[in-house]
């Protein structure tokens, strides 16, 4: 697991996040940090003016020194763990780093600046995010660590495309390694279920197929994850779930708050249309006022296919 760090502690609090999802025993992380003074001569000459070179050089000392120390503490909790220092964009580092070392998670805060006052985890999870191959651990600085205990509940966002599908696999390994609950959402546009006579207010939730006789959209919503739930069930993995009306980003949040969920699970790609959650947007809006983690899938990620044998259920992949 790779975990961009710029010597701030805002950059660091995405760590005690993580360690609440993984085993020691099973994980090794990788630390690393980009370092400005072997940047393009054209791009130093930009950042010169904000600090003269001898302080941009000790900035870069102490950056280094803390992740050592960094992976000194994690080692003595049991992790293995490698620290890298590299030159370039830190965009850029973290993509081809992820790449050359076959990372399998990208964890990161959502922001944070270097010591010369420049963007580092801001903008920059956003293109990681878009680019990255694997998944993303994503956590916005502001929110608080939980508790020690595992996390119980994962919340999987879902608009009926193979696209948001995508995040599956991610959260039903995540579910079967932590002995986690997932929670299915789908979510509903008011104004479709009106006009198809559903008769659906803002806020309404359904958690089973009773009382949705006379409204076709929530019964076809609950038929889908229905099936979702059954696929998950064989795999293991207890799961529940939730149709409800009104914007896609703003139910998100309010049944991750209203679940206590510890993790939010979403594609960061969608399809709008009459069964919509435009993802790009809805991922953006829930980063900006969710209460817990993000674990972020591309969209054109592999989407696996259960298929139940005479004992046991086996995973294929198709692209």
């Amino acid at each position: 697991m790779l975990i961009p760090l710029d010597g701030s502690e805002l950059a660091e609090q995405v760590i005690p996040h993580l360690l609440r999802f993984v085993a020691p025993e099973r994980t090794e992380l990788l630390l690393m940090t980009a370092l400005s003074s072997f940047i393009l001569p054209s791009l130093k000459n930009a950042i010169r003016p904000l600090a003269s070179e001898q302080t941009a050089i000790s900035h870069e000392d102490e950056v280094s020194e803390r992740l050592l120390e960094v992976a000194q503490q994690l080692n003595q909790n049991g992790f293995r763990v490698e620290s890298k220092c590299l030159a370039g964009i830190p965009a850029e580092s973290i993509l081809r780093l992820a790449e050359e070392a076959y990372v399998n998670l990208i964890a990161m805060s959502t922001h944070g600046r270097t010591g010369l006052g420049l963007t580092l985890l801001g903008s920059v999870a956003d293109e990681v995010v878009r680019n990255a191959r694997p998944p993303v651990f994503l956590v916005p600085a502001r929110i608080a660590v939980q508790s020690d205990s595992l996390p119980r509940t994962i919340l999987l966002p879902l608009d009926g495309t193979p696209l948001a599908e995508a995040a599956i696999p991610a959260a039903r390994q995540f579910a079967q390694d932590m002995g986690a609950m997932i929670r299915l959402v789908r979510v509903v546009d008011p104004y479709d279920a009106e006009n198809a006579g559903d008769g659906l207010t803002t806020g309404q939730v359904f958690s089973d197929l009773d009382n949705t006789e006379g409204q076709p959209i929530i019964r076809q919503a609950v038929c889908y994850l229905e099936r979702i739930r059954l696929r998950l069930q064989l795999a293991g993995i207890t799961c529940r779930y939730h149709v409800t009306a009104g914007g896609p980003a703003d139910s998100i949040v309010r049944i991750a708050h209203a679940e206590s969920a510890d993790l939010i699970v979403m594609s960061t790609h969608g399809r709008t249309g009459v069964e919509r959650m435009v993802y790009g947007s809805v991922v953006s809006q829930v980063i900006s006022t969710t209460t817990c983690p993000l674990l972020l899938m591309r969209g054109k990620a592999l989407v696996e296919a259960y298929e139940r044998g005479d004992n046991a259920v086996f995973a294929k992949s198709s692209g």
